[in-house]
C-alpha cells in the first residue's frame, strides 16, 4: 500500500510541474524582449527627458493583446496609440476604458510612476 501510495504522490508531482516560465503572449513569453519593435521602442523612450516617465502596457482589445505606451508625467499631455503584436497601429477611437486586463510590462530603473 505505501508503495502505490509513494508513486500516486511522486505521479501527482511529476505531472504537476510546469516547465513554462509564462504565458504566451504574441507567440512569444517575453514581449519586451522577443518582440523587436517593442524592444526598439524601449530603446528610444530611453532617452534623456523621457524615461523617468515613461512606462509599456500590455493590454485586451475586441479580444486581441494591445501594447500602448504611456506617461505618468503630470505636466505632458499624451496621445493613446494602441499597437498590435506586429507594432501595427489600431485604428479607430480608443480610450483607457476600452482596453481590458491592463497591466505595466516594462517601465524604466529610475521611473517616477506609481501603479499601486
Amino acid at each position: 500500500m505505501k508503495k502505490y501510495l509513494f508513486l500516486l504522490v511522486c505521479s501527482a508531482l511529476l505531472f504537476s510541474c510546469n516547465d513554462e516560465e509564462g504565458p504566451v503572449v504574441c507567440g512569444v513569453e517575453n514581449p519586451v524582449e522577443d518582440l523587436a519593435w517593442i524592444k526598439s521602442a524601449i530603446q528610444e523612450m530611453s532617452g534623456p527627458g523621457f524615461s523617468e516617465y515613461s512606462y509599456l502596457s500590455q493590454a485586451r482589445y475586441q479580444g486581441e493583446t494591445v501594447f500602448f505606451f504611456g506617461s505618468c508625467d503630470p505636466l505632458a499631455n499624451w496621445a493613446l496609440i494602441v499597437k498590435d503584436c506586429e507594432g501595427n497601429r489600431v485604428e479607430g477611437e480608443i480610450s483607457l476604458s476600452d482596453l481590458n486586463d491592463q497591466k505595466v510590462i516594462w517601465k524604466p530603473s529610475n521611473s517616477v510612476c506609481n501603479f499601486s
